[in-house]
């Protein structure tokens, strides 16, 4: 259930690899090192967009379980706040960028696995196969 969603994330975690090595391998007064987090800031921030476009276009229109995409958009915003922080500090090369990355991963982190486990068996619980099959075609669809 809900497989684009979850092969998705293989996506952001491709993204996130390349950050989590741009930080560690830094090298202070090298401005590429900022450049290429703004890069790759900006994707994370298309990819996560996509990403919660797929729950909010096919979970979030089931009136029985639009309150769990609704919690999802919580974590979805300060995902993206933390992502135009990192934006702005890596346009002034500011250590900030790096800094706020630790931030970043530990709720991103935290989230994907939330939605491989949790969020999947709550959708569960509270729909029947039905239900859940029409979610499964509305992402079809959106592929």
């Amino acid at each position: 259930m809900l497989e684009p969603i979850i092969n998705h994330q293989k996506n952001l975690n491709e993204i996130y690899k390349k950050m989590d090595f741009l930080r560690e391998n830094f090298i202070p007064g090298q401005n590429a090192f900022f450049e290429e987090l703004l890069d790759l800031a900006k994707e994370m921030r298309s990819e996560l967009e996509y990403h919660f476009n797929l729950q909010i276009h096919s979970v979030g229109t089931n009136p029985k379980v639009e309150h769990l995409v609704k919690e999802n958009m919580l974590v979805r915003d300060m995902l993206f706040r933390m992502l135009y922080f990192m934006m702005v500090k890596s346009q002034e090369n500011s250590m900030d960028a790096f800094l706020k990355f630790d931030d970043f991963e530990e709720i991103f982190r935290a989230y994907l696995k939330k939605e491989k486990g949790l969020f999947i068996q709550n959708i569960r619980a509270e729909l029947n196969e039905s239900e859940i099959k029409e979610i499964e075609e509305k992402l079809k669809e959106l592929l």
